[in-house]
């Protein structure tokens, strides 16, 4: 039998005593707080999922608007790279490829890849080392002789006339050199009045002999171009042949073959016969090979503005 009253499941005690039922309490609770445990726990799962996942998200959204907004740019530089791959060096629109200097640290001049160190380009499309002037083209030979202000190197008849030449098969020695001054002493029939009317300083002259036959080069000296080309204009006369002292003498008066021309500042000249006595005759090896020496003289001249 009851008293009556009515217990609430789990709140009454044992029966008949009127008492709370502690022990059924105390596992409720315990349960209780385990399933709280395990809810925590699963959602604290969840929310770390969930911020991966929108970390993820966010990644990937970023990366495909930088493929999408175009070329990237180069960690630290600021400069948008251009051409090649992706991952490939930047390259300089219009000059060879540079690379690009690493995140943070300056390029020092002249470093690769610093702005010293492009090649530049001359006028002409020349390509010239960095900060170098570009080469200017060699001057024109016959410009240097046709000045004495730039004609500098020395005059010396034995540099001037090699000591021997060939010409149509034969051997020609050098016999003497000399330089002459005033120039008049050097000439004869009126070709001294003209060079001294233009201001010559000096005649060189080499004799070449192979047998009996001769021929001597003169080269006047002139200060311009100008004066040896008015020289040219006024010719008259000849050189004298030129044989060392106690040999006969040939080709001192006219009658002689012989050429004359001009060529920068100077005028040169030849004058052909034989060594044999009374040598103004004629003599046809050498008056044949008179051309030949003539034009040996202006390529020396010549050459002198090679140097």
């Amino acid at each position: 039998m009851t008293d009556g009253r009515s217990t609430v499941q789990g709140w009454g005690g044992p029966a008949g005593t009127g008492e709370p039922d502690w022990a059924a309490m105390a596992d409720r609770h315990q349960q209780e707080v385990k399933r709280r445990k395990q809810l925590q726990i699963v959602g604290g799962v969840v929310a770390a999922t969930l911020v991966v996942g929108g970390i993820t998200a966010t990644a990937v959204g970023l990366s495909g608007s930088d493929r999408r907004d175009g070329p990237s740019t180069a960690a630290g530089s600021g400069t948008p790279a251009t051409g090649g791959p992706a991952g490939s060096e930047p390259v300089d629109v219009g000059t060879s490829a540079v690379p690009s200097t690493s995140a943070g640290a300056s390029a020092s001049p002249g470093a690769p890849g610093s702005p010293s160190a492009h090649p530049s380009t001359s006028p002409s499309g020349a390509r010239t080392s960095a900060g170098a002037p570009s080469s200017a083209a060699p001057a024109d030979p016959l410009t240097i002789i046709s000045s004495a202000a730039t004609d500098t190197a020395p005059l010396d008849p034995a540099a001037l006339f090699p000591a021997t030449a060939t010409v149509d098969g034969r051997t020609w020695t050098r016999l003497t050199t000399a330089t002459t001054d005033p120039c008049w002493k050097a000439t004869t029939g009126g070709l001294g009045d003209v060079l001294a009317a233009h201001g010559c300083r000096s005649i060189l002259r080499a004799t070449y002999t192979t047998g009996s036959s001769a021929v001597t080069v003169g080269i006047a000296v002139l200060d311009t171009k100008a004066q040896a080309d008015a020289v040219a204009a006024g010719h008259k006369g000849q050189v004298q042949g030129l044989v060392p002292a106690g040999h006969t003498s040939y080709c001192t008066s006219a009658g002689c073959a012989n050429t004359h021309a001009a060529v920068g500042r100077y005028g040169y000249y030849t004058v052909a016969g034989t060594v044999k006595p009374g040598g103004t005759a004629q003599e046809p090896v050498a008056t044949a090979a008179q051309a030949d020496f003539a034009g040996r003289a202006r390529a020396a001249l010549l050459a002198r503005g090679r140097r």
